[in-house]
């Protein structure tokens, strides 16, 4: 069973807007497509079991649980074999709730406390919708309000409701920040980024850099030649080597690089800093 609830001209004067409401039930397997919105989404099971995968992330979600999904972050859901699920997803604008780790772009809790009273007002909700009564959407807006502070209470969250509210990705300008300190390393490219969070290439870098006045790319260099630095000066592992665990394509073009960027070879920056230690410890009396 699957039913989409698309709504237009869905706002309260506070600027709380409701685009959506879509209904799943199943008990066949069934898998999403990865995706990514401009809004915010919350995704309440409330009954059974299913997989919810985030960027390169994935967890199981079970009944009473509840995911908010922040703009820009790409997403997919699916059914677990021999399991049955029903979810209530909702799509928002004019609302910013602040998660315990932006960096992540969502954020996974249980509503078992307010379990009967979520789902009461997820299925009067529903209710509304199929009906379509006299001022209907006034209704689904205060039952939308009151299912935001519900979600507010599950983890003592601030949010902002508001026609200011601030919908911009910086949920997921944080999280490729974070993903490039934790994969320097590897080989990484403005596609592939833009891709991980459903931006195209250009958003990407303009955020990027009003948030870090960096572009991701010279941030990811930056990482990679602090830690050529750091092994430089405390190993005497081969340079050649250095420059191939950090993602340079040869030892050469590691060497070309580290030249042209501080005016220095790695091996002659290696010998200076050691003299210059030395130096300090022959003056230490």
């Amino acid at each position: 069973m699957y039913e989409l609830f698309e709504l237009s001209n869905c706002e309260a004067e506070n600027g709380l807007k409701l685009l959506y409401v879509t209904c799943f039930r199943s008990e066949k397997p069934w898998h999403g497509i990865r995706h990514a919105h401009d809004f915010l989404e919350i995704f309440f099971c409330v009954g059974g079991q299913c997989e919810f995968g985030v960027r390169d992330r994935s967890f199981s979600m079970l009944s009473r649980q509840f995911v908010i999904i922040s703009p820009g972050v790409e997403h997919t859901e699916c059914t677990v074999p021999s399991a049955s699920v029903e979810w209530i997803v909702l799509g928002i604008k004019g609302c910013d709730i602040t998660l315990p780790n932006t960096a992540d772009g969502y954020f996974v809790a249980d509503f078992k406390d307010n379990h009967s009273e979520t789902v009461s007002l997820l299925v009067n909700l529903v209710h509304e919708l199929q009906n379509k009564a006299p001022r209907y959407k006034e209704a689904c807006l205060s039952i939308l309000h009151l299912l935001i502070i519900y979600v507010g209470r599950s983890f003592d969250t601030s949010i902002t409701i508001g026609k200011n509210s601030n919908t911009s990705p910086h949920s997921s300008i944080s999280w490729v920040k974070q993903y490039i300190d934790d994969n320097y390393t590897s080989s990484l490219n403005l596609e592939m980024l833009s891709n991980k969070v459903g931006l195209n290439r250009y958003s990407l870098i303009r955020e990027f850099k009003r948030l870090y006045q960096i572009s991701p790319i010279e941030y990811m260099l930056q990482c990679r030649y602090r830690e050529a630095k750091f092994l430089l000066e405390t190993t005497d592992r081969n340079i050649s080597n250095i420059g191939q665990d950090l993602g340079f394509c040869s030892g050469n073009y590691f060497s070309q690089c580290f030249q042209k960027r501080f005016g220095i070879s790695p091996t002659a920056y290696r010998k200076s800093h050691r003299d210059g230690e030395k130096r300090n410890h022959e003056a230490t009396p």
